[in-house]
């Protein structure tokens, strides 16, 4: 049997307010989007500054009302500076009686009634508790897996291990991956089984520390997976680019004749890529940056919650996440900033040298047109000149009857010839 007094899940979750670049009629709808979580009649109030901790409902514990008369539970909102926070309580309404693990399932299929699914969040926590009965034999770790048994039917317990007032907590997480742009699906869960009714009660003063710690702990993680899909997004830039590049390699000598216009429209394809690629280098950074800031606050966050509870409490199991962010997340999005800040080199060379193609092609035919423009006018100016003087069969032209029969054939002949000579000795001049 894995049995708990007063068996409780409470599902701390995230949702941006504002973002780069969020735009008021955004904010406007993603404040809504919140606001659908709660009760129709909750005064909300929510002034525009900028605040670490801000409960933002009135009162900011609202009781929620099940048609399960056997539950109980409340939402607590609260604004961390760009970031909404919502805390839904729902336990067993028995403080004295055992109750069997699968309990929790019960209510978490009552917290997922509550939700509005078009929410986007960045994260989420479920944080499983209860108390031991009186002189109970029973193994905490074995409680505690029957109960995230009941909520995930996942195989894989292999939980971080630690001490908290008194009580044994187990952390499990799967960083599994983002496959958008807005909703973060890792899966976090926290479960605490307490020896007595003292020792849960003590730790329930704890609610708004782990409020502010699990949404730092979201917004690493969002951070983390954000930067994921940058980075393949830049790949994506770098591939397109070096294929328009291999276009212009394979360019036959045909084709370099008529170049120049298809060297142009390649051109302006890479430099729209390569913006696209300079942005999303940006945003790579910002990630970074976040992860810089929120790790220090969750850093900070646990120590005052260390100090908080005083003596005796291995916390330490909370600090293998803040050292998987400074062990793997930093590093991987600096080594990727300074690989795409190379790829980025590259393609600004390729742009570079792309343009001076082009710039020779069209000094190639600018020349072309003034060779043409010259031997041209030699012929016309020479063909004007003959045409006139044979007509009148003077000079020279009175020596051959060809020219005073036939001026305009005969001054077409002399320009051509004229022509012929004007770009054969220009050429040898090159």
């Amino acid at each position: 049997m894995s049995d708990l007094i007063y068996p409780t899940l409470d599902l701390f979750l995230y949702a941006l307010k504002t973002s780069l670049n969020t735009t008021d009629a955004e904010t406007q709808k993603k404040q809504a989007a919140f606001l659908e979580q709660l009760p129709s009649d909750t005064q909300f109030s929510d002034p525009d500054i900028e605040t670490e901790y801000l409960e933002i409902t009135h009162p900011p514990q609202i009781n929620f009302i099940s048609q399960n008369k056997s539950l109980e539970g409340y939402y607590y909102t609260v604004r961390l500076n760009d970031t909404y926070g919502l805390q839904i309580d729902c336990s067993i309404n028995n403080q004295t009686e055992t109750q069997p693990a699968k309990s929790f399932t019960i209510l978490k299929t009552e917290i997922e009634q509550k939700l509005n699914k078009q929410l986007v969040t960045i994260g989420k926590t479920w944080f499983l508790s209860g108390w031991l009965p009186e002189n109970s034999s029973q193994n905490p770790e074995d409680i505690a897996k029957d109960s995230y048994n009941a909520l995930f039917k996942d195989t894989n317990w292999q939980p971080v291990k630690g001490t908290f007032l008194e009580g044994k907590f187990f952390e499990l997480w799967h960083s599994g991956n983002t496959t958008n742009n807005l909703n973060s699906d890792e899966h976090h869960v926290i479960i605490a089984i307490y020896p007595h009714r003292k020792s849960a009660e003590k730790a329930a003063e704890f609610y708004t520390d782990w409020m502010g710690l699990f949404c730092y702990r979201s917004k690493i993680s969002w951070a983390y997976w954000q930067s994921r899909l940058i980075k393949e997004s830049l790949l994506n830039h770098y591939k397109q680019i070096e294929e328009n590049r291999k276009i212009t390699n394979q360019s036959n000598s045909r084709q370099e004749k008529q170049n120049i216009t298809t060297s142009r429209k390649i051109l302006n394809n890479i430099d729209n890529i390569l913006q696209q690629y300079t942005i999303d280098l940006i945003n790579l950074s910002f990630q970074k940056q976040i992860i810089e800031i929120n790790l220090s606050n969750y850093q900070l966050r646990l120590a005052l919650i260390k100090e908080k509870a005083g003596q005796n409490n291995q916390l330490d199991f909370l600090e293998k996440f803040s050292e998987l962010a400074n062990k793997k997340y930093l590093p991987q999005i600096t080594k990727d900033i300074e690989n795409m800040q190379l790829g980025l080199q590259l393609l600004e060379d390729t742009i570079n040298a792309t343009r001076s193609r082009i710039e020779v092609e069209k000094a190639e035919r600018e020349h072309n047109f003034q060779e043409l423009v010259a031997v041209a006018g030699a012929g016309i100016a020479t063909v004007s000149l003959v045409r006139e003087t044979a007509k009148d069969c003077k000079d020279i032209f009175s020596q051959v009857r060809f020219f005073c029969n036939y001026p305009l054939s005969a001054s077409l002949i002399v320009g051509i010839i004229v022509s012929f000579m004007v770009w054969w000795l220009r050429k040898q001049l090159r």
